[in-house]
């Protein structure tokens, strides 16, 4: 930051304040000019967090919050998508360590296995493996012919 000044202490009393204002706290962390007020709360929450903590938002993370800031559940869907599409009933086979296993698919979030239900097939493959492996992977469903449309 490079003038002192008053920082809000809360998102919300962030949200709560006028444009101007704003874009005098913009001002005072970052070079780059302000187009769109409100595209650019979240990043500036972050800078404010950053100062307020004593630790430095570097400049090169303001284009990637403002790409989130721009369309936040876009990239929250993203983040969240499978890359694969099951259809219950689906019955998934693997041998590992000469036994082969069985899982059959139930629905978005359910994977039955010896009468279990797991939520995922990561925990369904950690159990199977004893270890952290992605479940994904252990099915084998990572290629383009597993992909949702």
């Amino acid at each position: 930051m490079k003038r002192k000044c008053y920082l809000p202490k809360s998102y919300e009393e962030l949200k709560g304040l006028s444009p101007k204002e704003l874009r005098f706290y913009w001002n005072a962390f970052y070079t780059s000019p302000l187009r769109c007020v409100k595209a650019k709360l979240r990043p500036l929450w972050y800078a404010i967090q950053c100062e307020l903590g004593r630790c430095q938002l570097q400049e090169k993370y303001v284009t990637r919050l403002d790409r989130y800031a721009s369309n936040p559940d876009k990239y929250i869907e993203h983040a969240h998508k499978k890359r694969y599409a099951l259809v219950a009933g689906t019955i998934l086979t693997k041998t590992y360590k000469g036994r082969t296993y069985q899982v059959t698919v139930k629905g978005g979030n359910a994977y039955e296995w010896e009468g279990k239900i797991y939520p995922n097939l990561t925990a369904l493959a950690e159990k199977i493996v004893r270890a952290h492996v992605s479940g994904p992977k252990f099915f084998g469903l990572t290629g383009k012919k597993y992909a949702q449309n």
